[in-house]
């Protein structure tokens, strides 16, 4: 989308694909839903004439398909205007030197989501001094000193631990397990609850399970199995990605354990419904969290009606 300053944005389009594939099927919620918000903002900002007079903000939106390592190679697609490119050995087939049209300056990122994905970009724009102004929650985003370019816009995942271990507490439990999405959110969501609830005392940790970065075929019901190790731990503290929690609980579901296992989940299940999607059944009696939030007025309206025949920019 042309403009007189130009935005960046990078959101998960598409899941993560099987083995050896980039991209996987779409995301409906986390990705369409996140992408048509940062374009519906923009809408309202160049229409307001008081808000930026005279000036135009545009946008360049890359999918990076909920894997790190291809985010992070979308991401340099943002800073190759600001590479200085030795172009005086090239000459044209008449002799001329040529005409390299440079790509838009990027002045900052809106996105990534995931923590691990905020985490590699963060670490490639800071070099350029280009703002990323992301939803990662990973706590070590808030060190100023390696991501003095990091722009946070929800509370780092320390917060969301505590408020899991109170829920814990209230319900009464005192024998957990976690499990946990390889990677920095669920690995460092994990770790900061286990350290909580140490401090806190009254709660054991009956084990830690750790969901690979790149499941095999028959890898969660090996963990539902692990799970079922310490039977007695009912209660499952989960900090995973949204396609993680759905085979989690269809492997629950397989194993006729619907019922079994209540899980505390964090911001990443929140209140979206594709995770649970005809499992509700097994799922029923989670607790989930979500970042306090408000309802922008007009966005659901503008978002429902939505078409093929009235927005064609996102193609």
């Amino acid at each position: 989308i042309p403009g007189d300053i130009t935005l960046g944005g990078l959101f998960p389009i598409h899941s993560r694909g099987p083995h050896g594939v980039n991209c996987g099927e779409l995301k409906k919620e986390k990705g369409i839903h996140r992408m048509e918000a940062m374009l519906y903002a923009l809408d309202q900002i160049n229409s307001d004439p008081e808000l930026l007079p005279n000036i135009t903000l545009g946008a360049r939106i890359l999918d990076t398909c909920s894997r790190d390592t291809y985010a992070l190679e979308q991401s340099l697609t943002f800073v190759q205007a600001l590479i200085q490119k030795d172009t005086s050995d090239i000459r044209c087939s008449n002799g001329e030197p040529p005409i390299i049209r440079k790509p838009e300056r990027v002045v900052g990122v809106i996105g990534a989501s995931a923590s691990s994905v905020s985490i590699m970009v963060a670490n490639i724009l800071r070099l350029f001094e280009v703002t990323p102004l992301c939803t990662g929650s990973a706590p070590e985003l808030s060190d100023n000193n390696r991501y003095d370019f990091f722009s946070r816009v929800v509370p780092p995942d320390s917060y969301q631990a505590q408020a899991m271990l109170d829920i814990v507490k209230a319900l009464g439990w005192n024998y957990v397990s976690t499990l946990a999405s390889e990677g920095n959110y669920g690995e460092s969501g994990v770790e900061a609850f286990i350290q909580i609830s140490r401090e806190a005392g009254g709660v054991c940790i009956a084990q830690s399970v750790k969901i690979p970065r790149e499941p095999t075929a028959g890898e969660f019901d090996k963990i539902i199995k692990r799970l079922m190790e310490t039977s007695n731990a009912r209660g499952v503290i989960i900090f995973a990605n949204e396609d993680d929690i759905k085979r989690v609980l269809e492997s629950a579901r397989r194993a006729n354990l619907t019922g079994h296992f209540l899980f505390v989940g964090s911001d990443s299940w929140g209140a979206k419904s594709s995770p649970i999607a005809d499992l509700e059944d097994v799922a029923e009696g989670a607790v989930t969290i979500l970042p306090k939030r408000a309802s922008i007025d007009g966005f659901d309206q503008y978002f429902v009606s939505r078409s093929l025949e009235n927005n064609r920019r996102n193609i």
